[in-house]
């Protein structure tokens, strides 16, 4: 019991280190994210006891960032994101692409008023907001799309179907794939999307973590992070714990 009960005080001690982190860096940096494509946003009160340090210096998910480049060249006027989560891919797609309409479904109800935290803190156009994305929603859907995000843990192989949901054959997608639930998922998506979009595998930047440590050397903060892999893990059908690796799938429509 004493041993589990030091593994715990561990695990909640680095928790607090991160935690403690990420504070320090917001007093510094005006509350705001530091740099990358969402740069400037303002971090609501109510995330910052939640907030990823990576998150709030801008570097989460590195990999993506050219490929958020790659949008504002085009003409992005509504935005769909399926697994809203906390709110920072909203946020930060509104801030930076300024859509016309943003659509975001989110099925666990208590991260609505973070989702809508960003939105008050950082004077965006309101989102629509919705639960779960089903299969009537998404079948009877009318309004056009131009980009699609979409991180739902294994809901990959429901949610992209081209021959169902005629919509996205016009749409560009950008898909977390998890793939320790279907190992078949990324060929399929290829499979269904490669005569419709030009696609692009895209691996998580090991990097991430060096560029995260500069950036905090350069504040003058000397703090620690779980850094890659350690952020992403999923419970296997057994209920273990196990480390996972970030692929995205990027489609974009051939033009």
């Amino acid at each position: 019991m004493k041993i589990l009960t030091k593994i715990k005080d561990n695990i909640f001690s680095k928790s607090l280190s991160e935690n403690a982190t990420t504070i320090t860096v917001l007093e510094k940096t005006g509350n705001q994210i530091y740099t990358g494509p969402f740069a400037g946003l303002v971090i609501p009160d109510i995330l910052k006891p939640s907030l990823k340090l990576a998150e709030a210096l801008g570097l989460y998910e590195y990999a993506l960032h050219r490929f958020f480049s790659d949008l504002i060249n085009k003409d992005i006027k509504n935005i769909m994101v399926i697994g809203g989560h906390k709110g920072y891919y909203p946020a930060g797609l509104s801030n930076l692409l300024r859509p016309e309409n943003m659509y975001v479904f989110e099925m666990d109800s208590n991260f609505q008023p973070l989702i809508d935290s960003w939105v008050e803190a950082n004077n965006l156009k309101p989102y629509h907001t919705f639960g779960e994305a089903s299969e009537e929603i998404l079948l009877r859907w009318n309004n056009k799309i131009d980009f699609l995000l979409i991180d739902c843990e294994g809901a990959e192989d429901f949610l992209l179907q081209p021959q169902k949901f005629v919509w996205q054959k016009n749409t560009d997608i950008l898909v977390e794939i998890h793939h320790f639930y279907d190992n078949k998922i990324l060929g399929n998506l290829i499979s269904r999307f490669k005569n419709t979009h030009d696609l692009s595998i895209i691996y998580d930047d090991i990097s991430e973590n060096k560029k995260i440590e500069n950036v905090l050397e350069g504040l003058e903060i000397k703090g620690t992070f779980r850094g890659h892999p350690k952020h992403r893990w999923i419970f296997d059908k057994n209920r273990n714990k196990i480390i996972t690796a970030g692929i995205f799938l990027y489609m974009s429509v051939k033009r």
